[in-house]
């Protein structure tokens, strides 16, 4: 799961971006990590993401995840 940052959202460069989410960043799924969403619940950012457990990468069995991001966010430009 990659985040892209721009100063005008109708002009993108797709260079500028960063990792949220892959096998490095997460405990149980190391292979398949996708359909990422983001509600932000106070301070913070809950992101949801469904993952194959270990290191497949089919399409089932697949969980449900979430991961904790702090707020502000701060993109490097």
């Amino acid at each position: 799961v990659w985040v892209y940052w721009s100063r005008d959202p109708a002009r993108f460069d797709p260079l500028k971006k960063a990792v949220v989410m892959d096998g490095t960043t997460n405990r149980w799924a190391h292979g398949a990590i996708g359909m990422p969403a983001v509600v932000k619940v106070g301070e913070r950012l809950a992101l949801l993401y469904d993952a194959v457990p270990g290191g497949g990468r089919g399409h089932l069995p697949r969980s449900i995840g979430l991961a904790w991001i702090r707020l502000p966010l701060r993109p490097p430009f």
